[in-house]
């Protein structure tokens, strides 16, 4: 059993001339603690999923890392608790695989 925590990041950023979103996203996605980025609609422009050792690494990384880069207006971070769903797995466990049918 892993102790990491996992987090998804929103990240409202101001597009750049001629590159609209897309440099900021690039840099964001090459942190190691980041497993995921990707433009959104909405209410805020990119989704990240990251992963730390701990509640405390998570958040130096956005106060530190992510909410100071430029163009960065704000970040909304959510601790992923409990999986009770996820590619490949189903319970609050992990342990159960789901059946494979033909």
């Amino acid at each position: 059993m892993t102790n990491e925590v996992h987090a998804v990041i929103e990240l409202r950023i101001t597009p750049q001339r001629e590159c609209g979103f897309g440099k900021i996203a690039e840099k964001v996605a090459k942190y190691e603690q980041v497993e995921a980025c990707f433009l959104m609609s909405g209410a805020y422009d990119l989704l990240v999923f990251v992963k730390g050792d701990s509640l405390q690494d998570v958040a130096h990384f956005v106060a530190q890392d992510l909410s100071t880069i430029d163009g960065v207006l704000s970040t909304a971070t959510h601790f992923m608790l409990k999986t009770y769903k996820a590619p490949g797995l189903i319970g609050p466990s992990g342990d159960e695989r789901l059946a494979v049918t033909p």
